[in-house]
């Protein structure tokens, strides 16, 4: 009886641990099965987003500004390590230095991350071996590390835009990234899973920026000699293209940020006489005055509101005409006092001072312009003669570029077309007109007082033996923060029209606080004149040298274009293969490529005329439709769009140097 009690003990504790193991297993599986499930996940998978390739920032010409390459971050578990001796000589050959080399090979670290970024094929041998585990990233490089750089801006360390265009459009240079899973084995080497194979995602979109690279490259030279001859602090330059608003170049420099910087957007400043020309506009406008009304000037000097004003040249009565010519303070003062403070404000405000310009670069200045309810006695005066307002450079160019094209307007133009990593255009930027701020009549006469303000006024330093020149001086006092003006410090500036009937260029110059002789006709002035004379001497500076000989002077003989430069070496048809090779190496990478197919014709091409239609190509072979464009004075870069098709389309009338894009496809 006792033993048959015992055996039913023991057959009841095995059914109660049968129970038991079963209500384990059916809570593990079924209420805890998504965790476990989770967990397994985890340690077996690995959920990657490998980074899209950032889109590249190109200039006008489709030449890389901006471009990234594939690295990778390499980190170690030294102790998964087998042979270390193996692990140190791979390192050392993917450029790692020695310290961290010890490092990553030291038995006692759990886990090392070095800080060098290598190429993906240096690093080919450690990657292979068990413990190092490898991160691609991606590393941005600025191929031009001067002025332009400041513009484009930098990528942070996440990849991200951190500053100028590369912040202003990071949402389309960046792409999106790829997804995917990576498994492991029981010795933790990774896996391509088959069932959710990892994809690279869309690469960013390239970004085209209006920037000439020719005339950026002058630009920052003879700034940056000009600051370091006159003992400036810094100095800025702009230049537009005055019937589109295109940005054609942006140089700035100062001392204190050790180079370049974006000064152009970001450093409003006071204009001083470089005004003057808008309180005429606003003047002519509304009737108030004629180009050959006098004024008394007061033999050079006038108080107002208590406020004495003087002028460089004295003498008793201008007309407004010579009010411009001569920079008259007393004379614009006067003529001023014919506008309401409504009628003043809005003069100014209509010209885009006291507004961003609405470029896509974070932290563009609006300037200042006070509204009439906030003026002293005083401002009235001020504002004719460039006081109490600040502007950018760009904002005063753009003002300037309204009398150039006959009254209007314009938005700034910095990024000229957006494109798919296909080649595609998925943005093409047009012109447009903000207002119009003047009339057409009102702009010619206006730059007929230019013109005669170089010939034979205060910017004479900024004539040209060969074509007409328009511009205005203006010298202002410099302001010191918080401490109101500087003694002797004073801005110098220049706004200058080329050609000065039918302008091409509108170039603004600035120097800061230079030493000597502090008046812009003998600072400023001589800095436009280097600027117009490079970019006259240069071979693809964005000019129609058709249109310049109606400004040209009689009996003036000029420079043949590109005289001083030198000529690439002709490429012999027999080459042709290579040059199509190279032309397709440089267009899968998003890059356009120069490649002087027959060079020397092509320099005669460009030296005879400036604009040429674009040839039907449809039917042609990929070779000889090279040549046909490169003959043409064209370049290219080939696309996957159909074969023979070009963008822009046959017909289409462009500036030799224009890139065209040549399809290649089926």
């Amino acid at each position: 009886m006792l033993r048959r009690s015992r055996t039913g003990v023991i057959h009841l504790a095995l059914i109660a641990f049968a129970i038991a193991l079963v209500a384990r297993a059916a809570y593990v599986g079924l209420w805890e099965g998504r965790t476990w499930a989770a967990h397994a996940a985890r340690e077996h998978q690995t959920a990657v987003a490998p980074a899209a390739a950032r889109g590249p920032i190109l200039d006008a010409a489709g030449r890389p500004l901006a471009i990234s390459r594939s690295l990778v971050h390499l980190a170690v578990a030294p102790g998964e390590i087998h042979d270390r001796a193996v692990l140190s000589r791979a390192l050392t050959r993917a450029g790692v230095d020695a310290p961290w080399v010890r490092l990553a090979t030291d038995p006692h670290r759990r886990w090392i991350d070095l800080p060098t970024r290598v190429l993906p094929g240096d690093a080919a041998a450690a990657a292979a071996i068990r413990g190092v585990y490898v991160t691609p990233v991606a590393e941005r490089i600025a191929l031009d590390p001067g002025g332009v750089a400041a513009i484009t801006g930098h990528v942070g360390p996440g990849g991200n835009g951190i500053d100028g265009l590369e912040a202003g459009l990071d949402s389309v240079l960046r792409g999106d990234p790829g997804s995917g899973v990576v498994l492991h084995d029981a010795l933790g080497r990774p896996l391509e899973s088959p069932s959710a194979p990892a994809s690279n995602g869309r690469a960013g979109d390239a970004v085209v920026l209006t920037i000439n690279d020719a005339l950026q490259e002058i630009c920052e030279r003879a700034l940056a000699d000009a600051v370091l001859r006159m003992g400036a602090s810094g100095g800025d330059v702009v230049v537009l293209d005055p019937h589109d608003g295109a940005i054609l170049a942006l140089a700035s420099r100062r001392r204190t940020f050790g180079g370049d910087a974006a000064t152009t957007l970001t450093e409003p400043y006071e204009p001083g006489s470089t005004m003057k020309p808008f309180i005429a506009a606003g003047l002519l406008g509304h009737d108030l005055v004629a180009p050959a009304d006098v004024v008394d000037t007061h033999l050079g000097k006038l108080t107002i509101n208590g406020r004495t004003i003087t002028d460089e040249h004295r003498q008793a009565s201008m007309t407004l005409r010579d009010v411009i010519r001569l920079s008259s303070n007393v004379g614009i003062a006067q003529f001023s006092e014919r506008l309401s403070p409504r009628q003043e404000y809005e003069a100014l405000r209509d010209a885009g001072f006291g507004s961003p310009t609405g470029v896509p670069f974070p932290g563009e200045a609006a300037g200042t312009l006070p509204d009439p309810p906030h003026w002293s006695k005083q401002t009235p005066v001020s504002l004719a003669i460039g006081y109490e307002v600040a502007v950018t450079p760009l904002q005063m160019a753009l003002a300037y570029a309204a009398i150039a094209n006959g009254g209007e307007l314009l938005e700034p133009v910095l990024v000229r077309e957006i494109r798919r990593p296909d080649g595609s255009v998925v943005y093409r930027r047009q012109r447009r007109v903000v207002r119009r701020l003047m009339t057409v009549e009102i702009a010619r006469q206006l730059r007929e007082m230019l013109i005669a303000t170089v010939a034979n006024g205060t910017a004479s330093e900024a004539d040209l033996p060969s074509y007409i020149v328009a511009g205005k001086t203006g010298t202002a006092r410099r302001t010191e923060y918080g401490a109101g003006y500087g003694r002797n410090e004073y801005n110098a500036s220049f706004v200058g029209l080329f050609p000065g009937r039918d302008p091409q260029y509108v170039i603004l110059v600035k120097l800061d606080d230079p030493s000597g002789s502090y008046y812009a006709a003998k600072t400023a002035a001589p800095l436009f004149k280097v600027i117009l004379e490079s970019a006259l001497a240069a071979r693809d500076a964005s000019l129609d040298r058709a249109v310049l000989a109606a400004d040209r002077r009689p009996s003036a003989t000029v420079p043949d274009e590109g005289t001083s430069l030198s000529v690439a070496p002709a490429v012999a048809p027999a080459d042709t293969a290579g040059v199509l090779d190279s032309i397709r190496t440089a267009s899968a990478t998003g890059q356009s490529t120069v490649v002087p197919v027959d060079r020397p014709l092509a320099v005669a091409v460009r030296a005879a005329q400036t604009t040429v239609v674009v040839p039907d190509l449809r039917g042609w072979t990929l070779r000889a439709a090279v040549h046909a464009l490169h003959r043409a004075g064209l370049e290219v870069q080939l696309t996957t769009a159909p074969r023979g098709t070009t963008d822009p389309a046959p017909g289409t009338t462009v500036r030799t140097g224009t890139v065209v894009r040549l399809g290649d496809g089926a």
